[in-house]
């Protein structure tokens, strides 16, 4: 008897235990220049859009120029705008809108929370570590009955100075004449170093019928800066060497090239969010002196409801000099109307 007693008090106290640990991370503190304020789990913070975890289980997101000052006691991966990163917990400063950093490296320090460009938990959970999106669109052109249909998708992890990415775009294309297809996917690695430096290598797959390319491999290694860098403009630039090897119908070709790229990024947070994107490559050939290829991708999207988008593209190919003589030397597309969910 005394055994099965035993037995209850220490099952008793063993889910006591459990829900003292799942309450103690809700121990943020987030107070809003309203005077409200709302005790949870900061989850993350990225492009203006604090992510918190409540105490019924509901995920919400808050804007973070909206916030007075905040108590955070859950150790973090801090981010500022100057690229420095810091490990620690984030206290209320002496006066609104701002806060002390408190971490191992030193002093508190005060700074302004506008410079905070990005928060993540230190101990967390894999999958809370995951962000990702998913998006479709077409297009129809009666006069010309043109059908266009894309998907995109992505999938990042982001841990303390690395992040990986996974991705796939595809646009298919079909009139009276045949169907064709754009397609470019693979894995991105990302190193972040001190004053907004990053490190870059990727592995991409690339296949486009219209400049008759059956399949282009690509390994590439570069760096580069975010020369702007704050919770509502993001400006990159990089540049790097790649090695490719590339197939059609007529001829298999290995090359030595350049990369030059670059990328814009602007959030409204004004109801409705509103982001732009727009990114730039122009890829010079080292072993072929005169072949010049450029990438060009935008969209804009619009938040419908929370985590819902509509989506609008456009990309733009060129190749001087493709495998076949016959191809195209370049290819585009513009997705009328998409739906984009944010993971």
């Amino acid at each position: 008897m005394k055994i099965k007693y035993l037995h209850i008090i220490l099952v008793v106290s063993g889910l006591f235990l459990s829900g003292l640990t799942l309450a103690s991370s809700k121990i943020d503190t987030i107070y809003f220049q309203s005077g409200d304020r709302i005790t949870a789990e900061v989850k993350s913070l990225e492009n203006n859009q604090l992510k918190l975890s409540t105490s019924d289980g509901g995920t919400i997101n808050v804007e973070w120029n909206k916030i007075d000052s905040v108590k955070i006691l859950n150790n973090m991966r801090i981010v500022l705008e100057e690229g420095r990163i810091l490990y620690g917990k984030i206290l209320p400063g002496n006066e609104r809108g701002q806060c002390y950093i408190w971490s191992s490296s030193g002093d508190p320090l005060l700074l302004d929370l506008v410079h905070i460009v990005s928060l993540s938990p230190l101990k967390d959970r894999f999958l809370n570590r995951l962000d990702g999106s998913l998006s479709t669109g077409f297009s129809y052109t009666k006069a010309s009955r043109l059908l266009q249909m894309n998907f995109d998708a992505s999938i990042e992890y982001q841990a303390e100075k690395n992040s990986i990415e996974l991705f796939y775009n595809g646009v298919f294309t079909k009139d009276t004449i045949g169907a064709s297809q754009n397609q470019n996917g693979g894995t991105s690695l990302y190193r972040l170093l001190p004053k907004n430096w990053f490190l870059v290598s990727q592995v991409l797959l690339e296949s486009n019928s219209e400049l008759e390319l059956d399949l282009r491999t690509t390994l590439a290694f570069g760096g580069g800066n975010r020369l702007v860098n704050t919770n509502f403009t993001l400006f990159n630039t990089a540049a790097g060497l790649q090695a490719t090897r590339e197939n059609s119908s007529e001829d298999v070709q290995n090359n030595l090239e350049a990369f030059v790229a670059s990328r814009y990024k602007v959030f409204i947070y004004d109801d409705p969010e509103v982001s732009i994107d727009i990114s730039a490559q122009v890829i010079p050939s080292l072993s072929t002196l005169g072949r010049v290829r450029t990438n060009i991708n935008s969209s804009v999207n619009w938040e419908i409801f929370n985590d819902f988008y509509l989506k609008w593209s456009f990309y733009f190919n060129s190749d001087s000099q493709p495998l076949s003589e016959t191809a195209e030397k370049f290819d585009w597309g513009i997705t009328l109307l998409g739906i984009e969910y944010k993971l």
